[in-house]
């Protein structure tokens, strides 16, 4: 072998050598990615069983953050992916929705956008938007919070025409999880539905009276004690209906409720605090 040969090989060889490592180094990376998720998911309930509402608004963007740093890692990490937009979405409507409508906004955004790439990932999404055919009940929890988190930001952004276009969009997607996975998250898509057919006048397409349905099922079983749905029923449908007395019984019992340490004791800790602030604005509304 000849000088020029031999310097050709090595350098072969030291590229080789340095894409190894660089390789390795990414499958180290997303092997503890995986293991970490893993962690942060098991790890999961023993927030939602918090008591302390302003202990868990304190420790969460830490937690998000930390779900982003590994998705960098590891993008297609379902797992992930389904608590980041678990996580933004709650955390945006538990925490900052009543405060800053433009950075909850913003956290809806960043939600719906997780849950989109875990639908993309599924074979879920056509065309850039949720189809509702290509849904199956392993997609479904995905479709629960991209839908959740579309119709918390139209529901902050009534005002704008292109956010409430979405509607047509986003609502098919809840039907068809109601369908697939009815009791997911507390019933969570028969509230969905009850808050679309409450966001708008009737002239527009609102009703009223197919909201109350759909909270009357987000409050049976799985939801029964999930206070944020009682509360979204007096928000929504007690508010678009005018309807007083449920507004104030609805609230009162969200007040009155004995709390379990169970995983829904955080969001209905929160229901309470909301509850009181709603109350409060009673004269407002009615």
């Amino acid at each position: 072998m000849n000088q020029t040969a031999g310097n050709m090989l090595s350098v072969f060889y030291s590229i080789f050598a340095i894409l190894s490592l660089a390789l390795t180094g990414c499958s180290l990376n997303r092997l503890a990615a995986k293991s970490t998720a893993s962690i942060i998911d098991k790890g999961l309930p023993a927030i939602y069983r918090e008591k302390d509402p302003q202990f868990a608004r304190e420790a969460l963007p830490a937690n998000l953050k930390l779900m982003e740093v590994l998705l960098e890692s590891d993008p297609g990490n379902q797992t992930l992916l389904l608590d980041a937009a678990m996580g933004f979405c709650g955390y945006g409507f538990m925490f900052i929705e009543d405060e800053s409508e433009t950075r909850a906004s913003a956290l809806y955004e960043k939600g719906a956008a997780y849950a989109l790439k875990a639908l993309a990932l599924k074979g879920a999404v056509k065309e850039g938007s949720v189809s509702p055919l290509a849904l199956d009940k392993n997609s479904a929890p995905a479709a629960f919070w991209h839908t959740f988190c579309r119709a918390a930001y139209v529901n902050l952004n009534r005002d704008n025409p292109d956010a409430v276009a979405e509607l047509p969009k986003i609502m098919p997607v809840a039907e068809r999880v109601a369908e697939l996975t009815p009791a997911y998250y507390y019933n969570g898509s028969y509230a969905m539905l009850g808050t679309y057919n409450a966001l708008l006048p009737r002239i527009l397409g609102g009703n009223p009276e197919k909201a109350k349905l759909n909270f009357d099922k987000a409050l049976q079983g799985a939801g029964a004690d999930f206070l944020l749905n009682t509360y979204m029923s007096a928000k929504m449908y007690a508010v678009a209906a005018q309807d007083q007395d449920y507004f104030e019984k609805a609230l009162n019992a969200i007040l009155g409720a004995e709390l379990k340490d169970d995983t829904a004791r955080l969001p209905n800790e929160v229901a309470k605090i909301k509850a009181k602030k709603l109350l409060e604005k009673k004269d407002d509304l009615f």
